[in-house]
């Protein structure tokens, strides 16, 4: 590591790098560095990456993570010196609570915060693509600070496929395991996963597999948050984790829903942040004005106090009022997402070929198995897109372990059907050792997930097991 910066401890580490606490000894402050190892990369590939990440300096304000520098090492390690937030992120206080719930309020400050970021990075037509829990850092006074947006393309030189392709598994919206590109409603999916964490201390779509937690989040049922909370914070939870991504509400019309705007004011006035919302109060106040002309013509009625909130929540087929910037230009910028995918009257598109196994789920009574015959039902170019995938994850593994190791754990993980998944830990544990179990035995249930999928050999579950918490087992 560059001599500029003195090494303190590290803040965490994977298959991938390290996060350092660093001290700067030329500006005497604190700072976190990102050190991923680049030794798989060519120099061009280099190149790129230390461009894309100089890129994220001009991510400027005050609620997102500040990128210092970028620079590679000696040894060929690319290194993003960042803020240090003091107080650990918004994971870490879900899990310190034990089970008691947040407040609404504290909920509500954390939650604009991080939109005033996301709206920020949107503005730039800049996707995050790792919306998480663990990525909004918190500093000891409350401020809240978006960290490592757009990291997810920068790793995708290393054949980061934790993130670049898949992201956090919890996190991943339904077109992304439909294997449509991402987009801005795609980040809006994620935050709304992250306000249901806030509001729940629980994931909406947990399971045991990819497999399962892809299914669930295909079929968008999750446990109904606590009923304590306003229906306002319930409605707008239910809007942004709409499985239609055209019905999700963009950002900027998030930030006009009448019951956060108390929040935002106080918020901007508290951490200092200078932000300018009177568009967004007034769009708010105006939706208020035109539901209250739509109940009662005559003006008499009088509406209550929560209706504020109400009336301006941007509800799955529900009009809004306009954002302060025009949707358009991000429909513009993303066009070629909802291009042919929307089929026509003769021939709908299907929910069972776009999903990311394209196979049947739900009314069998045992486990569907996609024989050769019907593998011929699979569309080819998606099959094809699928066996990439696998060649490029199953390549980055390899290159990760002795080649022994990578055919015992691999072995495991496609006989996994017939173990429990807490005795495929230890048994994986045994060949790999606990950290990088911690950190890859995922990625080997996605490889052979993939495999499976493009041979059209998948496994699904039924729809008992569905609505069970247990694993799927071969018939």
């Amino acid at each position: 590591m560059d001599e500029k910066y003195q090494r303190l401890k590290v803040l965490g580490k994977g298959s991938f790098g390290k996060a350092y606490l660093v001290k700067n000894t030329e500006e005497n402050e604190l700072c976190v560095v990102k050190q991923m190892e680049t030794s798989a990369m060519e120099a061009k590939e280099r190149g790129e990456a230390v461009k894309e990440a100089m890129l994220l300096k001009k991510m400027d304000h005050p609620n997102i993570i500040r990128f210092k520098e970028v620079f590679i090492t000696r040894k060929h390690r690319l290194c993003i010196v960042m803020d240090y937030a003091d107080d650990g992120d918004v994971h870490m206080k879900i899990k310190s609570r034990e089970g008691k719930l947040l407040e609404e309020a504290q909920i509500l400050e954390w939650f604009v915060q991080t939109c005033f970021a996301l709206k920020h990075v949107h503005d730039r037509k800049v996707l995050h693509r790792d919306l998480k829990t663990q990525n909004i850092f918190l500093m000891s006074n409350g401020h809240v600070k978006l960290g490592d947006f757009g990291i997810a393309k920068v790793l995708e030189f290393t054949k980061d496929y934790a993130k670049s392709m898949v992201g956090t598994p919890y996190y991943l919206s339904p077109e992304i395991i439909k294997d449509r590109p991402y987009n801005f409603t795609s980040d809006v999916w994620s935050l709304g996963v992250v306000l249901y964490e806030m509001s729940t201390l629980k994931h909406p779509f947990d399971a045991d597999s990819l497999v399962l937690l892809a299914s669930k989040i295909l079929k968008d049922e999750y446990p109904a948050p606590d009923s304590s909370y306003s229906p306002e914070l319930l409605a707008l939870i239910k809007a942004m984790l709409c499985k239609d991504a055209h019905m999700r509400p963009m950002i900027n019309k998030i930030l006009c829903y009448g019951f956060l705007q108390e929040t935002m004011e106080k918020a901007n006035t508290a951490y200092h942040l200078g932000l300018d919302l009177s568009d967004f109060a007034k769009a708010a106040a105006e939706s208020v004005m035109r539901e209250k002309q739509a109940a009662s013509p005559s003006g008499s009625a009088t509406p209550g106090a929560g209706d504020v909130g109400v009336a301006s929540l941007s509800l799955p087929g529900r009009p809004t009022t306009a954002s302060p910037e025009k949707e358009e230009e991000y429909e513009e910028e993303f066009e070629d997402y909802s291009g042919s995918e929307a089929g026509d009257e003769k021939h709908p598109p299907s929910e069972l070929r776009e999903s990311v196994a394209n196979l049947k789920i739900g009314n069998s009574k045992s486990i569907e198995v996609v024989s050769q015959s019907d593998a011929h039902g699979l569309n080819k170019e998606k099959a094809a897109s699928y066996a990439a995938k696998a060649d490029s994850l199953r390549a980055y593994l390899r290159g990760l372990m002795p080649e022994d190791e990578y055919h015992r754990v691999h072995g495991l993980v496609c006989a996994s059907g017939e173990v429990s998944p807490e005795e495929l830990q230890q048994r994986v544990c045994s060949v790999l050792g606990a950290e990088k179990t911690t950190n890859l035995l995922t990625l080997f249930q996605l490889l052979c997930f993939l495999e499976n999928v493009s041979a059209g050999i998948c496994q699904m579950p039924s729809s008992e097991q569905l609505n069970s918490k247990q694993p799927a087992t071969a018939a």
